[in-house]
């Protein structure tokens, strides 16, 4: 008997898809008001030469963001850029998602192996710290408790920066 099945094609998750290409969006936004105004972050990106450039990609087709330095502060790029200097990789769109809704931290994803990093891991590090203050910024302290080793504190300056961030720096990007 020669019976012939059908090969299993895996299903699209398009709202998943949906939510990561929201989260890079406010994330980019978030980062290019952020790197304006906290001082720890431009502190950070200080030693990136400018025109420095950085990918986060959902591997294998899935949505990405970029972002550029340009004088001493991070541009977001959206999707324009096909190539960077420092590419971090989601390995599939499940992993990209526990971690853009914060239901896991970048520590543990890359213990766990879901995300991986092509380029200078230096420089890496200090985007880490830099997105730990984003999301302190963006995120309630008992959601960023769960999801940093260390919550930076939420001084006053970094308390009108959330507010700033919340009604004009993701909308206007500024």
């Amino acid at each position: 008997m020669n019976v012939q099945y059908r090969p299993i094609v895996p299903s699209i998750k398009r709202f998943k898809i949906f939510v990561i290409k929201i989260v890079f969006i406010v994330l980019g936004r978030a980062f290019q008001s952020a790197s304006q105004h906290d001082e720890e972050i431009k502190k950070e990106i200080s030693s990136w030469r400018d025109g420095f450039t950085l990918i986060m990609k959902v591997m294998p087709d899935g949505p990405y963001m970029g972002l550029e330095k340009k004088n001493n502060m991070l541009e977001f790029k959206g999707s324009q850029l096909k190539q960077a200097d420092l590419e971090i990789y989601f390995r599939n769109v499940e992993s990209a998602f526990m971690i853009m809704t914060p239901q896991m931290g970048s520590h543990q994803a890359f213990a766990e192996r879901r995300m991986s990093i092509k380029g200078d891991l230096g420089i890496a590090t200090a985007f880490t710290r830099a997105l730990v203050i984003v999301m302190s910024l963006l995120y309630p302290e008992f959601i960023v408790k769960r999801l940093v080793k260390r919550v930076p504190p939420l001084t006053l300056k970094r308390a009108g920066l959330r507010v700033w961030l919340y009604t004009f720096g993701i909308v206007l990007a500024r």
